[in-house]
């Protein structure tokens, strides 16, 4: 698992830096943005699946949803784009990869639920 977090990582920092190099400052910079925000919206994905209760499954969701509409929208306002073996690919399929990414990159966890108390007699 930190295998995939750091090839995410270091793919998205160098392809980042690359194009900030090149002179595309802001697509470079939304690039990496979107990269970081899209793992999360995956991370937090997975852990709301796993999620103990309702609540804390539907603040996952929720904000899995937040931070891959703020990565999608990010790399839509600022028309980024990079290269994949030969094949100029849009931004958003880096926000996917993220997602793919973050999903597969996070610890399923274990919630420890605390028992409901005894009524007091």
């Amino acid at each position: 698992m930190i295998f995939v977090t750091l090839t995410f990582f270091l793919a998205t920092l160098i392809i980042g830096i690359a194009q900030t190099l090149q002179g595309e400052v802001l697509p470079g910079l939304s690039f990496m943005a979107a990269g970081l925000l899209a793992y999360w919206a995956g991370s937090s994905l997975k852990l709301a699946v796993f999620a103990p209760s309702s609540p804390p499954r539907r603040v996952g969701f929720a904000l899995a949803a937040l931070l891959t509409a703020l990565a999608f929208g990010a790399t839509f306002a600022t028309g980024v784009h990079f290269d994949a073996y030969g094949h100029d690919m849009p931004g958003y399929a880096w926000v996917l990869a993220g997602l793919i990414g973050g999903i597969m990159g996070t610890k399923r966890r274990r919630y420890i639920v605390a028992p409901p108390e005894a009524p007091q007699v």
